[in-house]
């Protein structure tokens, strides 16, 4: 199968993104996205910077397991391979390698950066020892990079965020015959010259410079549209929409090895007054403190929500055993929660969006 992108040539010395940046990504409207604009719009963002270090942790990580004989487990490997054909439906052999082929990219690719992954979520708290032991050289950053930024999700997440910019820009040029001013001049200047210190994202200097102010303008619209559609009233709005399914939890939980154990920590906490930690303890187990919104736990949000602080539940049979939960706090959706608001921004946004983004994008392809 020929791919849309072709292999990179052996000229660019690795520099693989440098193949795709200016093939056209998608049309919003009259407005044409290439991957060069929205790679740049991930530098603005400062996401394509913490791409390049997670690869460069992943490459360390992978050093280090190698100099130490340290090796994945090969099943693991397999595993994880299956995991990602299946989340993208890719059940079928063929189906699969024509997947990788259109991207450019071949099995040893996904392996290497499930590889990377699985390193890295391995030993998170040495991924700084890693990096200053044996930081990867910016040629195998380079060359890496180009299939780290796809088989992550990155480059699609990116071009889904960028539409999105360009519906804001919409939103608030409705109404008037042109967009409002924005003020890209200072701004696509610091642009371009953070794209300069990415030399891996494949944009040289004049193609930063000829993109930047069009990719700023987006960035500034997206902030300009957020400012002017999350208001208080319409946050609070929100969270009295999400009353019930937006509760806040807290709980103590205890797990049985058998329904009877269960039952019978039942009755020493209810008859006996005994602490559920107490009984924990007399069954040889622990007590763990847990703490959910309700839309994060279906299977247990009715009982909690029906339960007062200080009350039993269960047993409740789970994959793990027997479980009895005791309430200690429900707590109902509030501002002052940051979880909580950053999702009511998230939705009053995406609703506000919608009608400007519903039937304008026409994609070249998918990732």
């Amino acid at each position: 199968m020929t791919s849309r992108w072709g292999p990179p040539p052996d000229s660019e010395l690795g520099a693989a993104l440098r193949t795709i940046v200016n093939i056209q990504a998608f049309e919003f409207d009259e407005l044409h996205v290439d991957w060069g604009d929205i790679v740049l719009a991930a530098i603005g963002w400062g996401e394509w910077q913490l791409l390049e270090r997670s690869l460069a942790e992943g490459l360390a990580c992978f050093d280090a397991a190698k100099d130490g004989s340290e090796q994945l487990d090969p099943e693991w490997l397999r595993a994880a391979v299956v995991t990602f054909r299946r989340a993208r439906g890719l059940v079928a052999g063929d189906e699969y390698l024509a997947w990788l082929s259109e991207r450019s990219l071949s099995p040893s690719d996904l392996e290497a950066h499930l590889a990377r992954a699985g390193l890295r979520e391995r030993a998170p708290e040495r991924l700084g020892d890693a990096l200053e032991a044996d930081r990867p050289d910016a040629d195998r950053i380079t060359m890496a990079i180009r299939a780290e930024a796809i088989l992550s999700g990155s480059l699609r997440t990116w071009a889904e965020r960028l539409a999105r910019c360009a519906a804001a820009a919409r939103g608030l040029a409705a109404g008037t015959d042109e967009p409002p001013g924005l003020a890209v001049g200072a701004d696509a200047a610091l642009l371009v010259d953070a794209a300069a210190r990415c030399p891996s994202s494949g944009l040289n200097a004049a193609g930063a410079r000829q993109r930047a102010a069009a990719v700023t303008a987006l960035l500034g619209a997206e902030r300009t549209f957020f400012d002017r559609v999350i208001t208080g009233e319409r946050v609070e709005r929100c969270l009295a929409h999400h009353r019930l399914d937006w509760q806040r939890f807290v709980w103590e939980e205890v797990a049985f090895a058998s329904e009877g154990a269960a039952r019978e920590a039942s009755l020493l906490v209810r008859s006996d007054g005994m602490a559920l930690g107490e009984v924990a303890g007399l069954a040889r187990t622990v007590a763990e403190i847990r703490e959910a919104y309700a839309d994060d736990v279906p299977e247990l949000a009715g009982l909690l929500a029906a339960t007062a602080p200080g009350e039993l539940v269960g047993p409740l049979a789970g994959d793990w055993g027997w479980r009895l939960l005791r309430m200690r706090e429900r707590t109902p959706p509030a501002v002052s929660d940051p979880v909580l608001r950053e999702r009511a921004h998230g939705e009053i946004v995406g609703d506000a969006l919608e009608r400007h983004l519903a039937g304008r994008v026409r994609r070249h392809g998918e990732l």
